[in-house]
């Protein structure tokens, strides 16, 4: 075992095959003679640092299920980096691997000219959020691969739900922040594609502050007047819009529309979307990531178990340009279970695994598409679920 340093910013390195575990990985020196196939950067601290723990976990497995398939031992380092801090400093000298999975919610401004500069492909293993609007602009794009689906898919599941349902007349609301509002804006858009009407005086979404009485009885009054069928609230769970809304007192017919999953009490019937993205390879990772780490699964894990996948891909491959780590995969073909894809790749052919937390279906600057379900809550807590599967089988 060889003892590493450390550096300012990338604390510690470890590299691993596919049979360390998370408790004991080796160091080994911040110069690495080889490589490897991947790197793995996580967030060192901050609000974001816990997700790293379930992404290595998820990452993990897949690299074992990769060995069960005849694969020799996938090489692979992990290093610690500072929440928004621009990587490439920290690799500075080091020679890289042909596939690096970014930290969740990386700088994508500096993160892709890395990967143009480096001329390495880069996973985005949680990019969710509103910066993957602009992920096709930014330089280095070509080489900026999304593993996780983005939430505005959950807002396209709801509404496909509400659509076929025919409740095309709703008030929008949301309480202001970048993120809901951009959730709105989808929603809204959507909608009128649907022919979905927005109802009162507002032609975008209304921003509304629960701590201003005037705001929630103007509100109350404009739903007794338009008699919308859904009133659609974009707020995070348990916020203060959220328990202000279900407070208060609705027109009978009117239904609570949520971008989370309806866990709260009301007396008007609601819908929400799990946040929890589904793919094919859902079912076999659940059971397999509960017998391997013993707690369920959420959508972090999932995203580094694909994301493993992808590396594992990667490595099957045979004289593989550094330069094109997923060479090898292609979205456009169908997916086939994850030694399938191996053993199509050793012999020299494309291939695309199933995916657990999306279609697999990624490319880049583009995110996966996925199943998600629509969950409809009545009054006296009944539930009837709905799965959307937005994108390719």
């Amino acid at each position: 075992m060889t003892t590493g340093t450390t550096d300012r910013g990338l604390r510690r390195w470890r590299v691993a095959g596919v049979v360390a575990s998370l408790v004991a990985v080796q160091s080994v020196a911040a110069a690495l003679p080889q490589p490897g196939h991947a790197l793995l950067l996580l967030p060192s601290e901050g609000p974001v640092a816990g997700l790293g723990d379930g992404l290595r976990r998820g990452f993990v497995l897949a690299l074992e299920k990769s060995r069960g398939c005849g694969l020799s031992a996938v090489q692979w380092s992990v290093g610690w980096v500072p929440p928004d801090a621009d990587p490439a400093p920290l690799l500075k000298g080091r020679r890289l691997p042909p596939v690096l999975l970014a930290p969740p919610a990386t700088p994508l401004v500096e993160t892709g000219l890395l990967a143009r500069d480096a001329q390495r492909q880069v996973l985005l293993t949680l990019q969710r959020g509103a910066s993957l609007q602009q992920l096709a602009t930014r330089p280095g794009s070509d080489r900026l691969w999304p593993v996780a689906p983005a939430r505005t898919l959950e807002i396209d599941a709801l509404v496909k739900s509400l659509s076929d349902a025919d409740q095309l007349g709703f008030l929008l609301i949301t309480d202001g922040t970048s993120d809901q509002q951009l959730l709105a804006d989808r929603f809204l858009e959507g909608m009128r594609a649907q022919g979905g009407v927005l109802l009162g005086p507002d032609v975008t979404a209304r921003v509304v502050d629960p701590t201003k009485q005037e705001d929630m009885k103007l509100l109350g009054s404009d739903a007794e007047w338009f008699r919308p069928s859904s009133l659609v609230v974009m707020t995070g769970p348990d916020s203060a819009l959220m328990k202000a809304v279900l407070k208060q007192t609705w027109p009978k017919d009117v239904s609570l529309v949520w971008p989370v999953p309806p866990r709260q009490r009301s007396d008007r019937r609601q819908v929400g979307v799990d946040e929890a993205s589904r793919g094919p390879g859902w079912k076999g990772f659940e059971k397999s990531f509960r017998q391997r780490w013993g707690y369920t699964p959420s959508v972090v894990e999932a995203s580094g178990y694909d994301a493993g996948q992808l590396v594992a891909l990667s490595a099957a491959g045979r004289n593989q340009p550094p330069a094109d780590g997923l060479k090898g995969f292609d979205p456009s073909i169908g997916a086939r279970p994850l030694c399938d894809a191996i053993k199509a790749r050793v012999q020299g052919r494309s291939a695309r695994p199933q995916g657990v937390a999306s279609n697999m279906d990624m490319k880049p600057a583009t995110p996966p598409t996925a199943t998600l379900e629509v969950i409809e809550k009545q009054p006296d807590g009944a539930r009837k679920i709905r799965n959307f599967n937005l994108g390719a089988s």
